[in-house]
């Protein structure tokens, strides 16, 4: 039981989704069949789990170091535009939990948030992934 005069409260159990996301994730999971709160929940807790382990800058450091180039493809303040190679993808959504469809949904989020900050480039076959570090 709490004091009246104590005014803590407890933080959000629910992740927040970075507005960079906010306008595409409606979209995608209506033209994609899924449900729209089940996606900003997914995305917002993908985030999330970056936050935690390792952390978005520590993230993007291992990365510009694991692959054959460097992923960090702009910074826009807190985040990060990465184009990744196409296993990275598998290995959020397994972490996640989620199913292919929400995967895919997913997947085509962070493209359309990659393309809004930096115009659509070529990519080969690397996709775009989209971090935020707030």
């Amino acid at each position: 039981m709490t004091d009246a005069g104590d005014s803590a409260e407890e933080p959000s159990a629910e992740p927040t989704l970075p507005t960079v996301f906010t306008p595409h994730a409606e979209a995608v999971a209506r033209g994609r069949d899924v449900d729209a709160a089940a996606l900003r929940a997914t995305l917002a807790e993908m985030q999330r789990s970056v936050h935690e382990y390792p952390g978005v800058a520590d993230l993007v450091f291992e990365y510009r170091f694991a692959f054959s180039h460097d992923p960090l493809v702009e910074r826009d303040g807190d985040t990060y535009l990465l184009l990744v190679p196409p296993r990275v993808w598998p290995e959020f959504g397994g972490a996640l939990g989620v199913d292919d469809a929400t995967l895919a949904a997913m997947r085509a989020v962070h493209s359309r948030a990659f393309d809004d900050a930096v115009g659509e480039l070529a990519r080969g076959d690397w996709e775009p992934l989209v971090v935020v570090a707030d």
